[in-house]
């Protein structure tokens, strides 16, 4: 009984030790350990082909038995191309590493084949169960090979200035360096998914560690079929191939001209269709272009409402010139008169926000000046003036815009108009609430009597307790309006400095038709923004 607890022990604490190593054992099998070592006598190959200290003489190998019955003991011959290109790279020299010196392309070249084979190896360890394996160490050394292999990439990514030429150590070994370097990137983010098994669930660890490692098989093996296969073509096509005759040429400028003809035809016919549509319109169009002059004069402004119309066709038209220029062809002039059109659509509801605007910013100005006019006219009339000799001091001793409304009410009146009717022509000309309350207060005192300076008086502690209200709500929505301000800036910001950094690429890019209709489609989405962002910090009262 005594032996049996000894042995019982013996073998639970056999488990404890060494279950480690049977970890990630169980996720490959034989087949998969021939193939990782078939994997790694390729890279140790690659890796000696591209060592300078080496002599060729012994760049000799054999395929060994793991990389199948047919290739058991076959030689493994050099391509004839590469002596002369590993002398190139070994010339070329790269990155200075402080305590190593100068490395050339081909000692980077070494050093990432070294590192694929390091990985392998210990992937190929990681199976043999008389070595015990300790997952920490296991997974830190994958970690380092990770770091190693980036290294390398980064180096053999960039690119060298040599005089007056720019070197791209990508087009090495007659182009097969693109293919290569393409292939160590999976494999480099294969080598994560290996570090990242370790940390996955106990259901999934296994079979992430198997697929990462033989992905990096398979890539390995890729490799070396790059490093084998015929070169890619790196010189230019023929230009003869691209060269047109003059009658090819003419005939070309002839099609063009009768596809315009065509399109101009076409359009001609659909204006004549809606002939009658289009000259009700433009009849619409003059009646409110003759009332919107009158509204901006009624404003003190006096504008050419042409001038805003005609200028924003022009402004669409201009973008549409430059977008149909860089599309080119039939579509270029589909783009430049579909632009004109939308401009044609928007400048008819220009003049009517413009004037909104207008209306908005003097109905504010006017109500930060209505309380001293109100004070004044208080004043007057306890001082025994009536109502219209007040309006003519407001006039006179207030400064615009209020000035020119209170002195146009005067004289409309010594023109013969009623006073009431003046009063009525100030209240649509401005909007203001408060102005309007006073109108109102006015023209009620003289068809019924009543106190007008009470009146007046009370209308100022109204004014000023909703100046109060105002600033306050002011104060609670500065957040939401300078949101809006920042989504119309940021943007506009971010794109100046990317074309301070990358000039060439953001001029070649905005200059296409995708980078034209994007920055437009960015712009017209940031006014949205900005406009909701508005609407969400209003509070009406």
């Amino acid at each position: 009984m005594k032996r049996t607890a000894f042995w019982v022990l013996l073998l639970v604490f056999s488990l404890g030790v060494f279950a480690p190593q049977g970890l990630f054992a169980r996720a490959l099998d034989s087949q998969d350990k021939r193939k990782i070592e078939c994997a790694m006598f390729k890279m140790y190959v690659l890796g000696n082909y591209f060592d300078v200290s080496k002599p060729i003489e012994q760049k000799e190998y054999e395929y060994p038995a793991v990389c199948g019955a047919s290739l058991k003991g076959k030689k493994v011959t050099m391509p004839e191309w590469f002596p002369e290109e590993l002398k190139r790279m070994d010339a070329v020299k790269v990155v200075y590493i402080e305590g190593e010196g100068t490395l050339s392309e081909a000692t980077l070249w070494y050093r990432t084949f070294s590192n694929v084979y390091a990985y392998l190896a210990r992937a190929n360890d990681s199976l043999d169960r008389s070595k015990p394996v300790v997952l920490e160490q296991l997974s830190r050394g994958y970690v380092g090979n990770r770091i190693s292999l980036v290294a390398n990439l980064d180096r053999l990514n960039k690119e060298l200035v040599r005089g007056q030429e720019v070197f791209s150590m990508k087009d090495s070994m007659g182009g097969r360096a693109r293919s290569m370097l393409a292939t160590l990137e999976f494999m480099n983010r294969e080598f994560y998914s290996t570090i990242e098994s370790f940390t996955s669930p106990a259901a999934e660890k296994e079979d992430k560690y198997r697929k990462s490692v033989m992905a990096v098989v398979v890539s390995a093996n890729q490799l070396w079929s790059e490093f084998r296969s015929a070169p890619i073509p790196m010189n230019p096509p023929d230009a003869q191939m691209f060269r047109t005759t003059e009658g090819e040429r003419l005939f070309n400028m002839l099609m063009l001209i009768l596809g315009s003809v065509l399109v101009a035809y076409a359009v001609y016919l659909l204006l004549e269709n809606k002939k009658e549509f289009i000259l009700e319109k433009w009849d619409d169009y003059r009646v409110k272009s003759v009332a919107w002059a009158e509204d901006f004069n009624r404003q003190f402004l006096t504008i050419d409402v042409r001038y805003i119309v005609f200028g924003t066709v022009i402004v669409f038209g201009l973008f549409g010139l430059l977008m149909g220029f860089s599309t080119g062809g039939f579509g270029g002039v589909f783009v430049f008169l579909l632009f004109v059109a939308m401009g044609a659509v928007v400048s008819v509801r220009i003049p009517p926000i413009v004037l909104d605007r207008l209306k908005k910013s003097r109905g504010r100005k006017i109500n930060a000046q209505l309380m001293d006019s109100l004070i004044l006219l208080s004043n007057s009339l306890r001082s025994g003036m009536d109502i219209v000799q007040g309006f003519e001091l407001v006039s006179h001793d207030m400064q615009p815009p209020i000035a020119d409304e209170f002195g146009l009410v005067i004289k409309n009146y010594r023109l013969g108009t009623p006073f009431e009717k003046a009063l009525e022509g100030l209240d649509d000309r401005v909007e203001s609430r408060m102005l309007s309350y006073t109108i109102k207060a006015i023209v009620i005192q003289r068809q019924v009597g009543g106190n007008l300076t009470v009146i007046f008086s009370r209308l100022v502690e109204n004014i000023r307790e909703e100046s109060k209200l105002e600033e306050k709500l002011d104060a609670m929505t500065a957040q939401q309006k300078i949101q809006a301000i920042v989504v119309g800036i940021m943007p506009v910001i971010m794109l100046g400095v990317m074309f301070m950094f990358r000039p060439d690429e953001m001029i070649s890019f905005y200059t296409t038709p995708i980078g034209l209709f994007i920055l437009f489609g960015c712009f017209v989405w940031i006014m949205i923004g900005m406009k909701l962002i508005q609407k969400l910090g209003e509070v009406k009262v």
